[in-house]
């Protein structure tokens, strides 16, 4: 009798035990969004050539990149995303262009700099012709997805060189509209705008999505004061901003891709005390279903209309929940730690369409005094987020739409 009470006693131990380290099953969504990322792979000659886009003159930039991506391969294999001690072969690379004439066009001065300065731009055009035609030819390419294993040490694409190349560009066409050539500087910004929107389409990985953003926003930045200052003809309106454009369903992907993978082999990267810990106190796959809420919340969030976007944000940022109890105590501690508020990214990209339809306003008014009248009746004044409201001036020379969020630094306004 007490073997068979000792025999139950020790069942009884097992069956708590077995209930304690029990993990609940991936959700449906994040099983769908794990396999979409797996399966996103293949060849990109547009990542390899983004990827060595700092070649020096005598290298091609598809060259290097290759020789990036085989180096940190070949590092990453019996790795796991929480492996950080990646460092990156040094090589040479091409010089970043600097000088007074490399100012942000959206700040207060910088245009009126330029054009005071018009004379350097030759020389600046004739030395930097190889970044500005890399650029150029980046944005040509059309198979752009991101080749690299996810991990924290994950090199990221020379993006400096992508905003140097854009400025580049952009002096190029400041020169061609000052030499009276104003239809080729602005069928150059109209080609431009295209592929910038083509590639927002194709950006797989958040930072790349974001940076063009940014450069969207400053072809529309160069079109209305070109126009403005008589140098170009009236732009070519674009059209308004799509799902896809805006999408940040594949960036947030690759993101949360990552973090669920940092979960899944967090007690593979430990031992000991701390391995023992992990598992009495950490449920990896509950951790993992709770974390997905700011990503997908986030996706959800870029590809609404503005609109709808604008009163989806009167509810509070969605975080991740606490799950599990004690069971997941070390697990909920890490969905507790603080991270960005995912839908500033969303806003960012939804900002694009208050651009354009400023862009679309500023073509339209005469220059000179604010024709307050005539602003009213233009169908593109009116607010993306809000139709009930008009494009008003800030009272600094610039007309600006409000937003549901604070906008990036001229982010919602366009001068006059």
């Amino acid at each position: 009798m007490k073997r068979l009470i000792g025999v139950a006693g020790l069942l009884a131990l097992v069956a708590a035990g077995s209930a304690w380290v029990r993990d609940e099953p991936l959700s449906t969504e994040v099983q769908q969004w794990q396999q979409q990322i797996q399966v996103a792979t293949g060849e990109s000659r547009a990542y390899l050539y983004l990827s060595g886009l700092d070649a020096p003159l005598d290298q091609q930039p598809d060259a290097l990149g290759a020789a990036r991506l085989q180096d940190y391969e070949r590092w990453f294999a019996g790795r796991g995303v929480t492996d950080a001690d990646y460092t990156a072969p040094t090589v040479d690379r091409l010089p970043v262009p600097e000088g007074p004439l490399f100012c942000q066009i959206e700040t207060p001065g910088c245009f009126e700099k330029l054009l005071a300065q018009a004379a350097q731009l030759p020389d600046i055009n004739l030395a930097q012709s190889i970044l500005r035609a890399r650029y150029m030819h980046f944005l040509d390419l059309e198979d752009y997805r991101t080749l690299t294993s996810v991990s924290i040490a994950e090199p990221v694409p020379r993006l400096t060189y992508m905003y140097k190349g854009q400025q580049l560009f952009d002096l190029f066409v400041l020169q061609l509209a000052l030499d009276g050539q104003g239809n080729l500087a602005r069928s150059g910004l109209h080609w431009e705008l295209s592929q910038l929107r083509e590639q927002l389409i194709r950006a797989d990985n958040l930072v790349l999505k974001m940076l063009l953003g940014v450069l969207v926003n400053r072809n529309l930045e160069w079109q209305v004061r070109l126009y403005r200052n008589g140098l170009i003809p009236p732009p070519v309106m674009p059209s308004p901003f799509s799902e896809e454009e805006r999408s940040l369903l594949k960036p947030m992907q690759r993101e949360f891709f990552g973090i669920a993978q940092m979960y899944a082999q967090l007690q593979d990267s430990v031992s000991g005390t701390e391995y023992l810990n992990l598992l009495l106190w950490f449920r990896p796959q509950m951790t993992i279903n709770a974390s997905l809420t700011p990503y997908s919340q986030a996706a959800a969030l870029s590809r609404l209309e503005p609109q709808a976007f604008a009163a989806a944000m009167e509810a509070p940022a969605a975080t991740p929940f606490a799950v599990g109890g004690l069971r997941n105590r070390a697990g909920n501690i890490l969905l507790a730690v603080a991270g960005p508020d995912m839908r500033l990214y969303a806003g960012r990209l939804q900002d694009l369409e208050a651009k354009r339809r400023l862009l679309a306003v500023l073509v339209q008014l005469p220059q000179g005094a604010l024709d307050e009248q005539r602003l009213a009746r233009l169908p593109e004044a009116r607010n993306p987020y809000y139709p009930t409201r008009s494009a008003k001036p800030d009272g600094q020379g610039q007309l600006c739409f409000d937003g549901p969020q604070e906008a990036a630094f001229n982010g919602r306004c366009m001068p006059l």
